[in-house]
């Protein structure tokens, strides 16, 4: 009998999973018929794809899924997952840009007037640095 299920993958303690078609006779990560998906739930927010083509497909010629691969895909087919596509196929999705509050807007002028500034007081330090200097030498051809 087929079997769809989680496979462990991934370091101690940083588990992430495939979702496979096997035999139930099978070792957890042993030999599969087929890669459905993945999930890593360790990543924050979760990442979760799953092929629901292929997994009807499996079902509709007699595969069982477990019962955390049967709550995954109620999670996927409700769209409470993050549907993130395989980095192979180039997502269309574009990331979005964190937009400025107010206060984030009204704070930047501040920052560039402190820029402005420093810039100033380095101009002031060299011209003073410049002007003790130019009595020195000229004492110095005078004589």
């Amino acid at each position: 009998m087929l079997r769809i299920r989680l496979s462990r993958h991934g370091a101690k303690k940083d588990p992430h999973y495939r979702v496979v078609v096997t035999d139930k006779r099978n070792p957890r990560d042993g030999r599969f018929v087929e890669i459905l998906g993945f999930y890593n739930p360790a990543l924050k927010p979760v990442r979760l794809h799953l092929e629901l083509e292929r997994i009807d497909h499996w079902i509709g010629n007699g595969a069982q899924p477990s019962e955390t691969v049967r709550a995954l895909i109620k999670r996927v087919r409700n769209g409470q997952a993050n549907q993130d596509p395989p980095a192979s196929e180039g997502g269309t999705e574009t990331p979005q840009t964190p937009t400025k509050t107010d206060e984030s807007a009204a704070a930047e002028p501040e920052q560039e007037a402190k820029v402005e500034s420093t810039e100033n007081d380095v101009e002031t330090e060299t011209k003073a640095k410049d002007d003790q200097a130019a009595p020195a030498a000229e004492t110095a051809t005078s004589s």
